[in-house]
């Protein structure tokens, strides 16, 4: 069995609002005390949400910190459930602790609002990618090679193990597969990220959790996957888990159709979105050696990217240059809330079963669908998608978890239940993969007669749109 470490080895206590107080390695300290990692408590975790929920403006600082914790949490409980069945590092679990903590570092202004921000602006890019970006650029910049050794890291080996697991996947490990379930899974969507966010989003936007990680803890532990042709060991649950992972699975899609993906909120993202395009050419983000960058180009260097938080959007709000007279007057139309009509939703269960039911270019459609009303009517529209998946298109998760039975003795080997959990409890299209086009007019003053023209377009297109 590893070794787990040792509660003296720990540096700090952190009150926290949703797990109490936690204890941190002191290696994690070291990167919290850093500016790039003090800038998350200048993003707001649920982008514009906040616009629409007064309470939902925690920040990416809190929820990195809290999945730091669980990360160790989780590494401890399966090093306790599973005996001598694995082998843990201290390192390994480290570098655990260092992917939950250092995950979001790469998140821009209004987080994943930033990522659909670049989207529309032709680029293509996650957060993930300047998270080990921005992990390896704090190690060298603050000279962390010295605090890395002193607990046994090596900087060319654990570092690139911490990015792969903030990817949930890499080539370091083969039989130890179920490190990279920890922090980011992406085999079963079942990782303390989800867990820490789930709390503390819930608990701000005032929605009750059903789903318990506690007890998802004390009935885990590790097993050689009997599906991989190579051995490998994976994260399995006791069956009797299979509810509350179902409830893990729905708090998701309740948090996506209440809060996330709520109508109101996708209109001040798109709003939000509309007027960072507007600023993108006029706004820049300056280094240290007087390059500057624009707005839709700071990812492609990480000391720009450091430099970018929420503060932008003030920035933007009391400039004095001309050129961002649009973006300004849109952003004070989103704060005294002249947001852009909303025309309906249109659900693709019932308007065209057809294409629900297969794999679409979204992306695809919202655009041709948007490009035939600006035709039609001659004003601009936005158009967005609730689009739920469960981590799966329109696949039971529960599919893609291993349970195993309670053994009738300490000295039993494992077994399996075959039990297809996903018949057990079945997951209804309507809430776990809701498929509806939002549309919105970008002019306010329409007449009914225009509006109810418009919606027969919206249906009419849908339901005789083929991918």
């Amino acid at each position: 069995m590893s070794t787990i470490v040792s509660g003296t080895d720990y540096g700090k206590v952190f009150n926290d609002n949703i797990h109490g107080h936690i204890m941190l390695h002191p290696l994690c300290v070291k990167f919290i005390d850093t500016p790039e990692f003090q800038r998350l408590r200048n993003i707001k975790q649920l982008g514009t949400t906040y616009l629409v929920y007064p309470c939902a403006s925690i920040n990416r600082f809190e929820h990195s910190i809290g999945v730091c914790y669980l990360a160790g949490q989780m590494i401890e409980a399966l090093c306790r459930n599973s005996g001598e069945d694995i082998n843990v590092t201290k390192e390994e679990k480290l570098c655990v602790e260092l992917a939950g903590l250092c995950h979001d570092l790469g998140h821009g202004p209004l987080s994943h609002s930033w990522e659909r921000y670049l989207k529309a602006s032709g680029v293509d890019w996650k957060h993930e990618e300047s998270s080990t970006e921005m992990l390896k650029y704090i190690i060298q910049k603050y000279d962390f090679e010295k605090e890395l050794k002193k607990y046994g890291l090596n900087v060319e080996y654990h570092v690139e193990l911490i990015c792969e697991f903030i990817r949930g996947g890499g080539k370091l490990l083969v039989e130890n597969h179920f490190l990279y379930q920890v922090v980011s899974n992406k085999d079963n969507g079942i990782d303390v990220d989800k867990w820490d966010y789930f709390l503390r989003d819930g608990n701000c936007l005032n929605l009750s959790i059903s789903f318990d990680y506690k007890r998802l803890m004390q009935f885990s532990r590790v097993v050689v996957d009997p599906n991989s042709n190579k051995p490998k060991q994976v994260i399995a649950f006791r069956n009797k888990e299979a509810r509350n992972i179902y409830d893990m699975f729905r708090v998701r899609s309740d948090l996506h159709l209440r809060a996330y993906q709520h109508t109101a909120v996708q209109n001040t993202e798109l709003m939000m979105v509309d007027m960072l395009l507007k600023a993108e050419n006029y706004f820049t983000v300056q280094i240290s050696s007087g390059t500057k960058f624009g707005l839709n180009e700071a990812h492609t260097n990480i000391e720009a990217m450091s430099r970018l938080t929420d503060h932008i959007l003030y920035d933007i709000q009391y400039s004095h240059d001309p050129n961002l007279e649009e973006a300004k007057s849109l952003l004070n139309r989103l704060h005294t809330r002249h947001l852009y009509k909303f025309i309906g939703s249109y659900n693709l269960i019932f308007i065209n079963k057809e294409i629900y039911n297969k794999s679409i270019d979204v992306e695809n459609l919202k655009q041709n669908l948007k490009n035939e009303l600006q035709k039609q009517f001659g004003i601009e529209f936005g158009v967005t998608a609730t689009w739920l998946n469960c981590g799966y298109p329109l696949i039971n998760p529960l599919e893609k978890v291993l349970f195993f039975k309670k053994p009738l003795s300490h000295n039993d080997s494992i077994i399996f239940d075959d039990t297809p959990y996903q018949n057990v409890y079945p997951m209804n299209e309507l809430e776990f993969f809701k498929r509806d086009i939002n549309v919105f007019s970008k002019l306010l003053t329409l007449k009914d007669s225009q509006l109810k023209e418009i919606d027969l377009a919206c249906n009419s297109f849908l339901k005789n749109f083929r991918p």
